[in-house]
């Protein structure tokens, strides 16, 4: 058996602080879904958000600058989840091989077919029926693409080049659109999105892709 070293009380007290501020961020993102969904996103003020999770106006200013980016953390979280998720997978697999199989491990995973997705679909929910909420979700897509393209560039040999943007710019594309179709159906299950984003991302892989790392 591996010893671990208990943790000091610092260690202890850093670990509880750091947990109750997630939690803190997750109910202010809750509250104002539900708010948004309520009473719709022009008629909620970040007074109302600060007031449901019962904190100050300046408690919600640490998290969030607008309501626009309490509504978009939540994209920005599951691109953090999506980065750290491609590094990990092996180097000599392509760009989209490491993509699809990101999505298909995330969208297989309980946590987030319980949490993440009915997020998710709320969130594109209130994208489609917000055009200056869309508007701010794309110009952040400026961002997201280019990390996105240094993160698929550094499993290819082509590196970080025209391709690699492209690609990436195309993979937030199909990934939008198949994610967009799925929270507006009738029927928006974890498996017809697992199905909807495989399909997206199988139809980069027979044109689209970079060549992979050499072993």
């Amino acid at each position: 058996m591996l010893y671990r070293r208990p943790m000091t009380s610092g260690e202890t007290s850093t670990g509880l602080r750091e947990r109750k501020k997630a939690g803190t961020r997750r109910a202010l993102i809750e509250a104002a879904l539900t708010l948004f969904e309520r009473q719709g996103f022009d008629g909620t003020t970040v007074q109302q958000i600060a007031d449901e999770v019962q904190v100050a106006r300046r408690t919600f200013n640490r998290y969030f600058t607008s309501k626009e980016d309490v509504v978009l953390a939540h994209e920005d979280q599951v691109m953090e989840d999506l980065l750290a998720a491609i590094d990990g997978r092996p180097r000599g697999e392509s760009p989209v091989t490491a993509l699809r199989a990101v999505f298909q491990a995330l969208l297989a995973d309980p946590h987030w077919r319980r949490h993440e997705l009915p997020r998710m679909q709320r969130v594109q929910l209130l994208l489609a029926d917000n055009p200056a909420l869309m508007g701010e979700n794309m110009r952040r897509f400026a961002v997201r693409e280019e990390l996105l393209a240094h993160h698929l560039a550094e499993r290819s040999s082509a590196g970080h080049c025209f391709h690699a943007r492209l690609l990436a710019s195309t993979a937030f594309a199909a990934l939008r659109i198949a994610f967009q179709e799925w929270a507006g159906s009738p029927d928006a299950d974890p498996d017809s999105c697992a199905r909807l984003v495989d399909e997206a991302l199988q139809r980069l892989d027979l044109g689209l892709d970079l060549p992979p790392l050499m072993e």
